[in-house]
């Protein structure tokens, strides 16, 4: 069986024609079958592999399956946008959003009204629980590995929901996983919800939760990025699934980056120019995807950690899976 390349931007776009909760298990339900077929096309993405000098070729079919994946997450990230909606949690949940749009910055600028217009604002989100089965279900029935990695906090693992702000708390702790993230192999398909505890210093709850999500396609009201932004209907669906690796020698993340950040200084391609961002930012970035201490910085939501990368090996990444 021949798969086509562009079956999951079909099962995505075929999705939107479903509008309960319903209509969409039962959509999914009957794409179970073909799209674990698809899936399975996509095995050699389970394992990290040593990526050719230069990158890939664009008739590389790595890259098309990199891209084929992209178009999964897009199903990934639609549908826990639809059970994160905007709107208030309940009491005692802790903090989902709720701050001022910076002055100034990208989302004001391009905002309604624009720069000269007051600065909007980022809403709290509220957790829709009884929406959490087709998301999960659809995933789990076409091949993907589901876990919580319950244990402990792990920004590796764990998309921060809710914070609940603790300043008796010493250290960050997980309160509740929301909804379980994916493997594929050792490959990070997406990551777990989680609600946390912790003190300001080391989570802001009002950053961690609005700040900008990169490496996501939607999270509305939250402001996401990635890159497939700015291009056209057709051209977004060429872009490269984010590798987040774990295996036996640690955590890899953004694996086909070309900056290695773990180095002081990074070490820069010859044809690219140095990034002016502080390197614990960018670390920062690239661990958890967004920006979770305050003071948040003016650009937060024009940063670009697509090209950088970051391994821990395995002493320091220990317990990974």
């Amino acid at each position: 069986m021949e798969l086509d390349w562009w079956y999951f931007r079909r099962l995505y776009e075929g999705l939107h024609d479903h509008h309960d909760d319903a209509g969409r298990q039962a959509y999914l339900s009957g794409q179970r079958q073909t799209a674990a077929a698809h899936l399975t096309d996509l095995a050699p993405l389970r394992k990290r592999e040593r990526i050719p000098a230069g990158g890939y070729s664009g008739d590389d079919e790595q890259l098309w399956r990199i891209m084929k994946l992209y178009a999964l997450s897009r199903i990934s990230d639609y549908l826990i946008e639809l059970f994160c909606p905007e709107g208030e949690p309940p009491p005692g949940f802790g903090v989902t959003g709720g701050r001022s749009v910076i002055a100034g910055s990208v989302a004001h600028r391009f905002g309604p009204g624009g720069v000269n217009a007051p600065p909007g604002w980022i809403g709290s989100r509220r957790l829709e629980r009884g929406g959490r089965a087709a998301y999960t279900d659809f995933f789990t029935d076409i091949g993907l590995t589901p876990f919580e990695h319950a244990g402990a906090f792990s920004p590796f693992h764990h998309e921060i929901f809710a914070v609940i702000q603790d300043p008796s708390a010493t250290a960050v702790t997980l309160e509740e996983v929301l909804w379980p993230g994916f493997w594929f192999g050792d490959l990070l398909f997406s990551r777990a919800g989680v609600r946390v505890r912790a003190p300001r210093h080391l989570i802001d709850a009002a950053v961690a939760t609005t700040s900008t999500l990169y490496f996501t396609f939607r999270r509305e009201p939250r402001s996401t990025s990635d890159l497939s932004d700015g291009w056209g209907s057709n051209s977004q669906w060429r872009t490269k699934f984010p590798r987040f690796y774990s295996d036996e020698d640690g955590l890899h993340l953004n694996w086909d980056g070309e900056v290695d950040i773990g180095e002081d200084p990074p070490a820069d391609p010859a044809d690219r120019l140095s990034s002016p961002d502080p390197l614990d930012e960018r670390r920062e970035l690239l661990l958890y995807r967004c920006f979770v201490r305050s003071a948040l910085p003016r650009d937060e939501d024009d940063r670009f950690p697509f090209g950088d990368r970051l391994s821990l090996n395995s002493q320091t990444a220990n317990g990974s899976r």
